[in-house]
């Protein structure tokens, strides 16, 4: 009777461990798949590929990083997904990526409000292949080490208008827009000093033309005064003749 129960237990023993190794087999270990995929996609992927992300930075998420980085992370590598074919081996690592999101996302509640608290603090950039998904290998051990959302994530003060300035001039969104050397008080203080000299070349200017015109005219009026001692075609009328000698005896004896 000891050799059939044996016999029983071993069969049983056989039966769970066919079974687990089956169910192992069929889920994997997560963490060999994001890296194995990972370490693919680096890979396959060129390196100066640029690829845009929407993040908040671990300094300002704290203890609610994973929550303000999951949605906006999947969408990241959903557009990214979405540049290679059906059957493309970056399309189906990517989209083991992504599950691994959509399973941490599942058991996070009030996400909506906590991405609307922290809205200000999101920054749009572009990182290359090597850059971004050394980004999602932390983003998953974080994750896995935090499963659980904090009950309250309070947002820091939004960056002021200066703190703005400073990240769009680390950070430029686009290279359309004109490079200023100096600041703008600055340029406004040269371009008013500018206005005097542009005044006083003006005034010079209609001070000469004026001097000329003036000139012009005393020289006409000259002209005319002396007409006045010249012939009709313009020489000089000959000076009265005084009397002969002839007249003059002639005056005498009519005396």
């Amino acid at each position: 009777m000891k050799k059939p129960k044996i016999w029983i237990r071993v069969c049983v023993h056989l039966l769970l461990c066919i079974t687990l190794g089956v169910q192992s087999s069929e889920f994997g270990n997560t963490v060999t798949d994001d890296i194995t995929s990972i370490s693919l996609l680096k890979q396959n992927i060129p390196k100066d590929y640029k690829i845009p992300v929407t993040y908040v930075p671990k300094e300002v998420g704290g203890m609610c990083w994973v929550a303000l980085n999951v949605f906006h992370l999947e969408l990241s590598l959903r557009g990214l997904a979405d540049k290679f074919g059906s059957i493309s081996s970056n399309k189906y690592n990517i989209s083991i990526l992504i599950e691994m999101l959509k399973e941490t996302r599942y058991h996070m509640k009030n996400l909506e409000a906590i991405t609307y608290d922290f809205e200000c603090h999101y920054r749009n950039e572009q990182w290359q292949t090597g850059h971004y998904f050394h980004f999602v290998e932390d983003f998953l051990k974080t994750a896995r080490l935090n499963r659980d959302l904090p009950e309250e994530c309070d947002p820091p003060p939004c960056p002021t208008a200066t703190m703005a300035t400073t990240i769009t001039t680390q950070y430029p969104t686009s290279g359309n827009e004109p490079l200023r050397f100096l600041p703008e008080v600055v340029e406004r203080s040269l371009l008013s000093l500018l206005v005097i000299p542009i005044a006083a070349v003006v005034f010079l200017f209609a001070w000469k033309v004026k001097s000329r015109r003036n000139q012009h005219q005393s020289d006409e009026r000259n002209s005319v005064e002396g007409g006045l001692f010249t012939g009709p075609e313009g020489t000089l009328a000959p000076p009265l003749e005084e009397p002969s000698e002839k007249n003059r005896l002639n005056i005498i004896e009519t005396v």
